[in-house]
């Protein structure tokens, strides 16, 4: 299911358990304003909320990448009016390093919907002499631990897929992370750092703009955003394949007819022409899904990055 076509668009959707509360939504995103998850998490939160007819309020709980925002939902009450625009990282990554994460995806959250996978891009600034990605590399190599690599948070994804290149290549990175992909994305642009690992939505524009060069994609084929753009295994890396997902969770305990209401609405707003058109104009693949194809692409996401933290060896304390 990692790359799949958009299902459930057809979905009839039966507002039963919408019908009856007309409250105000809050959907959580766990990163900064700006970002990659935050751009995606608007788009669907607008037609969300017109397929049910309801106001959705996008709250941005950055911090401890992804930590507190999952943590406000996962304690919230489970009646429908809090959601989290999830990440892979949250619900596949973060329970492999962190022994004392404060909740458990399985145990604190419902799936609702799949929604959609975005590549993760390397890019570096303009000043930085490597038109390629192994041009990029033999520089670090010869400054070991002296390339300042911007990333979204320590133990992220785009942590993991800079810490499993820099294993692969057997290079040295310095690691700097941020609380979320703007900020990270635009100390590079500004030459702060060197180069940054981030979905591609926030630095599209950066490299349109000519402030930022993408290197490489981390997907098995070329980014329809970037077609220029060579693949990881293109650049010498076979098999390298590092995605961020999005989808929407619930908290544990929210009511079965709530869910399918919500997943039945989700589907039709990723399905809808305009935000399709912002999905893939920012670089990302949108996708549906039902709730059990949901439940098992995370649990499948989670079994691949176990390979992952065993290679790179990060832990977090």
């Amino acid at each position: 299911m990692r790359r799949r076509s958009l299902i459930g668009a057809a979905v009839a959707l039966p507002f039963a358990a919408q019908a009856q509360d007309r409250r105000p939504i809050r959907m959580v995103v766990a990163y900064a304003a700006g970002g990659g998850t935050d751009l995606m998490a608007r788009a669907v939160a607008q037609k969300l909320g017109e397929v049910l007819g309801q106001t959705i309020v996008i709250e941005n709980r950055a911090g401890g990448n992804g930590t507190i925002g999952s943590l406000a939902v996962a304690q919230a009450r489970p009646d429908g009016a809090t959601l989290l625009f999830a990440t892979g990282s949250e619900l596949s990554l973060k329970p492999l390093l962190e022994a004392g994460l404060p909740y458990d995806p399985e145990r604190d959250f419902e799936p609702v919907a799949l929604c959609g996978i975005t590549p993760v891009v390397i890019a570096v600034h303009p000043r930085v002499p490597a038109r390629n990605l192994q041009e990029f590399l033999a520089l670090a190599r010869s400054k070991p631990g002296g390339i300042n690599v911007a990333n979204s948070g320590n133990g992220g994804i785009m942590h993991m897929t800079a810490s499993l290149l820099a294993v692969r290549a057997q290079v040295e990175f310095a690691h700097v992370a941020y609380r979320g992909a703007a900020p990270a994305v635009a100390d590079t642009s500004a030459g702060v750092t060197e180069a940054v690992v981030s979905g591609l939505p926030p630095v599209l524009a950066q490299a349109r703009e000519g402030r930022l060069r993408i290197l490489a994609v981390s997907i098995p084929h070329r980014s329809s955003a970037i077609p220029d753009v060579p693949t990881m295994e293109e650049a010498g890396f076979p098999g390298f394949d590092m995605s961020n997902t999005v989808g929407i969770v619930v908290p544990r305990g929210t009511p079965a007819a709530i869910i399918a209401d919500l997943n039945a609405a989700a589907n039709r707003a990723v399905a809808d022409a305009e935000v399709r058109r912002i999905f893939v104009a920012n670089g990302a693949e949108p996708v549906g899904s039902t709730i059990a194809e949901y439940a098992a692409f995370v649990r499948a996401e989670r079994e691949r990055f176990r390979e992952v933290v065993r290679l790179t060896g990060i832990r977090m304390e």
